[in-house]
């Protein structure tokens, strides 16, 4: 969404906010339903067939992988797509490549989700498994509510390509920006350009899918593909992937990063501010307020309430004033 907004793409930034809205939020509640059905687990690791057990929870999820996934003629393919287009013919090839990357990992980790999650064998305690049932229905029906939209959004908005709905009643909010920046559209070519577009951002999806099918399994539609751990350990010990497969394990050390930055470093920094305002902000201000005190205490020793001493303090003091003058004047002789 900000990458379209960036390059100018303004209508399908506003498009796959609306899509995204639904299957990201479908996914995200589908998240929770399996967590329910597994009585909290959250480790992928200690899942797997769970399509036998939550059905709805697994197609409504399913729904959400393919459209995130950008899988025509869901509505996560519509908005996608206009976004990869839009900055390709924008003049913005290197913001495209990046997409279409990222467009690829997107469709491989979902369906890694969805292989480690709901097809294979159950790999968690036999006791868990057994308990293992789909989720209320005020869980479900909101997962069947948002899946609707995530597959007929983009064919009620996004149709026709090039002057769709969506277009037609944003126009004039953007008509004032899109001739500030001086890039005139040009005509939708499906046999063009803009099909040659299509067909390598769903590519990138398939090709993404295809892999994690290849690794983590699938059972669909009469496929059934087994998940081949020993084939991502292979790839984790091979010279040239052993470096980027340990990486991605450990989440590119970013939590090690932040530990040393903000938890070891920034820790320490705080604990040295921390000392300087108690030792010397707080030190300095207390001492004045004490030797302050300590000099109240002093000199209210002085004040006896006896005329007696007073007087005697006040004879002391002359005799110090005409002492010190007699000095000075024979210094002066």
């Amino acid at each position: 969404m900000f990458a379209a907004l960036g390059v100018g793409a303004f209508t399908a930034a506003i498009f796959h906010l609306m899509t995204h809205g639904f299957f990201k939020g479908l996914l995200f509640l589908g998240s929770g339903s399996v967590i329910h059905a597994v009585h909290e687990e959250q480790d992928m690791r200690r899942m797997g067939g769970l399509a036998k057990k939550i059905p709805i929870t697994y197609a409504t999820m399913f729904i959400g992988s393919l459209a995130i996934a950008g899988i025509p003629p869901l509505a996560g393919f519509f908005s996608k797509d206009e976004i990869l287009g839009e900055s390709f013919k924008l003049g913005f090839a290197w913001v495209w490549g990046i997409g279409l990357f990222v467009a690829l990992l997107t469709a491989f980790y979902m369906f890694r989700l969805m292989g480690m999650t709901f097809w294979g064998t159950f790999r968690g305690p036999k006791a868990i498994w057994d308990k293992i049932h789909e989720s209320p229905a005020v869980m479900t029906v909101p997962l069947i509510l948002l899946a609707i939209p995530s597959v007929l959004l983009g064919i009620a908005l996004g149709l026709p390509f090039g002057a769709s709905t969506l277009h037609h009643w944003l126009e004039p909010v953007f008509a004032e920006a899109v001739e500030m920046l001086g890039h005139p559209e040009a005509p939708y070519a499906l046999f063009g350009i803009d099909g040659v577009l299509i067909l390598a951002s769903v590519t990138a999806a398939v090709v993404g899918i295809a892999v994690a099918w290849r690794f983590f399994g699938a059972d669909f539609a009469g496929l059934h593909l087994p998940a081949r751990p020993e084939a991502v350990r292979e790839i984790s010990q091979k010279p040239g992937l052993a470096f980027l497969y340990r990486a991605s394990l450990n989440k590119w050390w970013f939590d090690d990063l932040y530990h040393v930055l903000f938890i070891v470093i920034g820790g320490r920094i705080a604990y040295a501010m921390w000392w300087f305002d108690r030792e010397v902000v707080d030190g300095l201000v207390n001492g004045v307020g004490r030797a302050t005190i300590d000099a109240g205490r002093g000199l209210r020793q002085v004040q006896t309430g006896r005329v007696q001493n007073y007087a005697l303090g006040i004879a002391i003091g002359l005799i110090v004033m005409a002492g010190s003058y007699l000095l000075l004047a024979g210094a002066g002789r």
